[in-house]
């Protein structure tokens, strides 16, 4: 719980936004896009400057307070908030500035997605984000960074050039590949848990128009469907990143209302190469079956980045389990054929998306990402609006995870794991956990920030 002194030394020395417990602000202001998360930290600070982030994080200090971050506070995990911590909320450090002659982008840790997207699209110019444009950038790409661009230009962290970073001391450094190198390896993929990161800084690539859009078929074709994409995806050129979403289908415009409402199974793909060879390529995947409605074809990158905004609203209680696969099985695609069948909710989905290209040419120890061996990727994503379905929801999330991670990979995607996944390190292996371990406790000798890492 907030002291006096906090609240007071805060506000003394603070030019940013100070919220204590008692503020009307408060109940709204530590709230993060999973409902399901209902924390209350001792205080919180809407960051306005990297100055204010390192002098909070010496308070913090001499107080004696966790310290947690917030960009987005899309992490379904809820990292940015903890009982009695003290809370840095990056949003109000949105700005995004493109350098189009050397191609980079230069973004502020609390940048959102969307942010990024936009500033890039109008010269031209993409990199690889997440699914939602909502999403923060600094949370994701902490946690590895996967988007539709990563099977041709990596993930977020193959395309992070440097990052500016706050310590646990009020210091302030710049991480690359020629300064404070081992932060830096750290920061990509190790989840947070190293300081604040205050700015990022990005490579570019030219990209104004994909080949993107979705493929419905009803659920009863679900096991053959997840056969043909995961066919078609281990052979498909790096121009291509899709996932195979088993859902109740959402009031599509191009779909027969009829549907709407019931169980079905739906490509989003995505085709970033040349548009001349998108139809050809893609064909073996839109030929499968008599889908309910094929709705692909051109667009701009910026636009398809937002399309899936409107199915990932805040609010909503979410329990998210993931696995990684170096092959999936027919096995494991039966079983998740059958859940889909079964969802336990409305809002409840299941993804299925592959990796390889990009992602697996970086050497396994070039960052901390550890699933560079992955194949494939399942997410299953409970979701509910009543909480009064949350233990429900957990528990059968739960026991499906069981049943298809069976022979799975030991590692995991650090932006899909739930909060009772514990640290990431502990599932990397064993000289990259070591690794990770000790790179944190370099940097964070007090564990200031153990709490949680940067909140996407």
């Amino acid at each position: 719980m907030q002291t006096p002194e906090l609240i007071t030394r805060l506000r003394k020395h603070l030019q940013s936004t100070v919220v204590g417990t008692d503020s009307p602000a408060y109940a709204a202001a530590r709230r993060v896009w999973n409902a399901a998360i209902d924390r209350r930290p001792a205080a919180i600070v809407r960051c306005e400057q990297a100055e204010d982030v390192a002098l909070a994080v010496r308070i913090a200090a001499d107080q004696g307070l966790r310290v947690t971050v917030r960009g987005g506070g899309h992490n379904v995990a809820g990292r940015s908030v903890a009982d009695a911590a003290l809370l840095l909320d990056l949003s109000p450090m949105r700005a995004v500035a493109v350098n189009v002659p050397a191609q980079t982008a230069m973004v502020q840790g609390g940048a959102l997605w969307h942010d990024v997207d936009i500033a890039a699209a109008a010269h031209g110019l993409a990199t690889t984000g997440g699914l939602v444009s909502s999403t923060g950038v600094g949370g994701l790409t902490l946690g590895g960074g996967s988007g539709w661009l990563m099977r041709r230009h990596g993930l977020a962290i193959d395309n992070l050039t440097a990052a500016g970073v706050v310590l646990s001391d009020g210091r302030f450094v710049r991480a690359s590949e020629s300064e404070y190198e081992d932060l830096f390896w750290a920061l990509r993929g190790g989840a947070g848990g190293l300081g604040v990161v205050t700015s990022l800084e990005f490579r570019l690539h030219p990209l104004r128009l994909v080949w993107a859009g979705l493929i419905v078929h009803p659920a009863e074709e679900a096991g053959g469907a997840l056969r043909a994409f995961r066919d078609f995806a281990a052979q498909s050129p790096d121009d291509f990143c899709g996932l195979a979403v088993l859902a109740h289908a959402p009031p599509l415009p191009f779909l027969d209302p009829s549907w709407y409402g019931r169980a079905v199974v739906i490509f989003a793909i995505c085709w970033c190469g040349e548009a001349a060879a998108a139809e050809r390529a893609l064909a073996p995947l839109r030929g499968f079956g008599k889908p309910l409605a094929d709705h692909v074809g051109p667009m701009p990158y910026v636009v398809w980045q937002h399309m899936q905004d409107a199915a990932a609203p805040a609010g909503r209680h979410h329990y998210w389990k993931t696995a990684s696969f170096g092959v999936l099985s027919d096995a494991a695609l039966d079983a998740l054929a059958a859940a889909g069948n079964d969802l336990p909710t409305r809002a409840t989905e299941i993804h299925v998306q592959h990796l390889g290209g990009a992602v697996a040419r970086v050497a396994a120890t070039e960052t901390a990402f550890a699933s560079r061996d992955a194949a494939f990727f399942v997410n299953l994503i409970g979701c509910t609006p009543w909480g009064e379905e949350f233990p429900m929801l957990r528990e059968r999330v739960r026991a499906l995870h069981r049943q298809v991670a069976a022979d799975g990979l030991s590692s995991a995607l650090p932006n899909f794991t739930a909060e009772d996944d514990g640290d990431i390190a502990a599932v990397m292996d064993g000289a990259q956990g070591s690794r990770l371990t000790s790179i944190r406790r370099r940097y964070d000798r007090t564990g200031l920030f153990s709490a949680a890492g940067i909140d996407g």
